[in-house]
């Protein structure tokens, strides 16, 4: 009697070792919020053992005492059952540690998205925004940057003119039924090649105020100098605002990257820079300068 009791404190004693384990394993499992399917199956495993031990244990004495006889407590079934539940424990332990590792790989997992999902930051809407795309021209805005009415009113109606025969072009050539077809793309060719553009007919002064009236950048200034690049060798700073490089006046992105593909490279040229509101001229390579810029407005009087 005493041997079985002794063989039933082992097992108790097992079985809290593993539920303290579990307890572990559950506290992960409510944390991760996995499915209380697998939470139920677990405890369920645990709560059969224990109850079959309690049942065990629960036998009264008397029966104990009569079942005895010549078996003597029946030693060998009872090791056999005992070496059963040892091993289901033991079995359940490995389980416990697949979960617990699966558990944490899970865990990682969601920290990691967590870390990486891009947060949106939402910029309150400024009505006074400038527009860094090309707007439709209008007689107001030209007028107001110093156009003569009459010489506004033209150069709308041959820019209207232009793209009306434009449109009418790539109409006529998907249409691909006329025998004129390579007249069509000819001319439709020549057509985007002299195509009217605001800054050849007005000049950059001009342009640049008509930008300015019609709430559009007109300069570029520069965001970031590169190490080591020939723009913070010859003194470019962040923020200098570039108005020319070389005779090249500088409205844009697009004018800085044409003027840095002219000239030999291995010769200089003048570069004029505005810093603090003072103008100043830096010699540099030409070629790649190694800046990154950024779009901005600026007025006549702020150029001077």
């Amino acid at each position: 009697m005493e041997c079985a009791d002794a063989r039933y404190n082992d097992i108790n004693q097992v079985i809290k070792l593993c539920a303290l384990s579990l307890f572990e394993v559950v506290t992960l499992l409510m944390k991760s919020q996995l499915t209380t399917i697998v939470l139920a199956l677990v405890v369920g495993y645990l709560g059969g053992i224990s109850s079959q031990l309690f049942q065990s244990r629960s036998t009264p004495p008397e029966q104990v005492e009569a079942e005895q006889g010549t078996e003597l407590f029946s030693s060998v079934p009872m090791q056999t059952e005992v070496d059963e539940l040892i091993l289901q424990i033991a079995q359940l332990g490995k389980k416990t540690e697949q979960l617990e590792k699966q558990l944490n790989e899970i865990a990682y997992s969601q920290s990691f998205i967590n870390e990486n999902i891009p947060t949106e930051s939402v910029k309150p809407v400024d009505n006074n925004s400038r527009r860094s795309g090309p707007v439709t021209p209008n007689k107001n805005n030209l007028v107001s940057a110093g156009v003569d009415p009459d010489i506004a009113d033209d150069i709308l109606r041959r820019i209207s003119q232009q793209e009306f025969r434009r449109l009418e072009l790539q109409n006529l050539l998907q249409r691909n039924t006329s025998s004129d077809t390579r007249l069509y793309r000819d001319e439709l060719r020549e057509l985007n090649k002299n195509k009217i553009s605001l800054r050849s007919e007005l000049g950059d002064d001009l342009y640049s105020r008509y930008l300015v009236v019609s709430g559009q950048n007109n300069r570029v200034k520069v965001r970031a100098v590169m190490v080591d690049s020939p723009a913070e060798l010859n003194g470019i700073q962040q923020d200098d605002v570039i108005l020319n490089y070389g005779d090249r006046n500088i409205l844009d992105h697009s004018d800085l990257r044409t003027a840095t593909l002219e000239g030999d490279i291995g010769s200089f040229t003048n570069v004029t820079i505005l810093r603090d509101g003072a103008r100043m001229d830096l010699i540099v390579p030409r070629g790649t300068l190694g800046v990154q810029l950024e779009a901005i407005t600026l007025d006549a009087a702020q150029q001077q």
